[in-house]
């Protein structure tokens, strides 16, 4: 199959899901036209990602040449002990770089004060971490990751798939000039987790602890566990005054590009341990 015909079954998947979602869902509103034009969007994006698991394991068999989709995702559910040991390094590392940023902006005087963690804040965290978390890695890290490598080879594959992964969370609300360094710091997000994910030899728990642990931890900071002062730059908190985001911080930039040289090291001494049936050669190839 030429390079050009490899491209077809890889954007038609979600060409087809995305709208038999929505349609799907459309037909749950004519029973409860009570529900909001915002749930129905949830409820057709839930839709289409139950279905996209669902083709997943046929989508490797004839794609990948696998009967073991899922390990190829990174997701082994047989040594349950070895993923739960990759998902708490993955979550404790993004405590420290949460951590490093906190103590950053106290040790300037930009901290107020501090509040309890409430429960229904610390249940939503949760939720991010076990739903929409957990989805996003087996989309990006998992199965797009795969098709990039698939594509363009492992070191290419890589940069790609954070660029689609920057430009998936494109966001109209804010100015051109915040959207820079937003899409900026979510590039460089998507090299670290998927450096991680290959320095965890195939693993995609790894991704799902780090990336889980920024997202759930930044929200029970944001919802009033941490007191930033009014006085704290914003482009220490975020791309602009109005957006508080630490990725898209000047300060969050430089964490990710010096996580990116360290994490680049380490993958140069441990090889490439990517867990893909793919019909891509690694060899020889160094993000």
């Amino acid at each position: 199959m030429s390079q050009r015909r490899q491209w077809i079954p890889t954007f038609s998947l979600f060409l087809f899901l995305y709208p038999a979602g929505w349609f799907i869902s459309r037909i749950l509103y004519l029973f409860n036209r009570d529900i909001s034009s915002n749930n129905l969007s949830i409820i057709g994006t839930i839709i289409t990602f139950f279905m996209f698991l669902f083709v997943l394991p046929g989508w490797g068999r004839t794609r990948w040449k696998t009967n073991h989709t899922w390990l190829s995702l990174g997701l082994d559910f047989r040594n349950k002990l070895r993923s739960l040991k990759i998902f708490c390094s993955g979550f404790i590392f993004s405590f420290f770089l949460l951590l490093t940023f906190c103590l950053f902006i106290f040790l300037c005087g930009w901290i107020d004060g501090f509040d309890n963690i409430k429960l229904g804040e610390l249940l939503n965290a949760i939720l991010l971490i076990v739903g929409i978390v957990f989805a996003e890695e087996i989309v990006f890290r998992g199965w797009l990751l795969q098709e990039m490598v698939l594509l363009f080879g492992l070191r290419r594959g890589i940069f790609v798939q954070s660029a689609i992964f920057s430009l998936a969370h494109y966001r109209s609300d804010i100015g051109f000039l915040a959207l820079i360094p937003f899409l900026t710091g979510l590039f460089l997000f998507g090299l670290v987790l998927n450096l991680r994910r290959a320095i965890d030899q195939g693993s995609l728990w790894g991704c799902v602890g780090l990336h889980g642990g920024l997202v759930g931890t930044w929200y029970l900071l944001d919802s009033g566990m941490v007191i930033f002062s009014n006085e704290t730059p914003y482009y220490l908190l975020g791309p602009s005054k109005y957006m508080v985001n630490p990725i898209a911080s000047v300060f969050g930039i430089i964490i990710l590009l010096t996580t990116i040289f360290f994490q680049r090291r380490l993958f140069a001494s441990t090889g490439r341990f990517l867990t893909s049936t793919v019909n891509a050669s690694f060899k020889d190839e160094t993000p």
